[in-house]
């Protein structure tokens, strides 16, 4: 083999070398944004399905059990919202009345906690608190 084979060959190597970093390098682009639009989308599950949870148990009429979400128990209820008030804000007789349908519509966290958005029979937008730690909810801050 002479001196001129050799020449085209380690320019042929350099080539392929280059084209498998260009490739890794783009891979590694596609797979963090598929990690951050993941992420985004994931971060606040849990909460949400807290929320649902709620909610579909509001649906069911089991207010009981739609009581326990935020902390609180039929016996023995929180001492600054009674079953009570609990019943006017949820109950049938409440502005949302019987809930048919609801969808959530965002969430963000913040905080301690995070931002539930959520549509109720159609009606504008609530808002509700799910702190992260106990996963107990509450009405959002303003």
């Amino acid at each position: 083999m002479g001196y001129l084979d050799e020449y085209g060959e380690n320019e042929a190597k350099h080539e392929r070398r280059i084209q498998a970093i260009k490739r890794a390098v783009v891979l590694l682009l596609i797979l963090l944004a598929a990690a951050g639009i993941l992420y985004y989308w994931l971060k606040n599950y849990k909460e949400e399905k807290r929320v649902e949870a709620f909610l579909a148990a509001l649906q069911r009429g089991d207010y009981a059990a739609a009581y326990t979400f935020w902390g609180c128990r039929v016996e023995s209820p929180c001492p600054n919202y009674d079953y009570k008030g609990f019943l006017e804000d949820w109950g049938e007789k409440s502005a949302i009345g019987k809930l048919q349908s609801y969808k959530l519509l965002n969430s963000h966290e913040r905080g301690s906690g995070v931002i539930v958005t959520a549509s109720l029979n159609g009606q504008p937008p609530v808002r509700l608190w799910v702190e992260k730690k106990d996963q107990i909810l509450g009405f959002a801050p303003p």
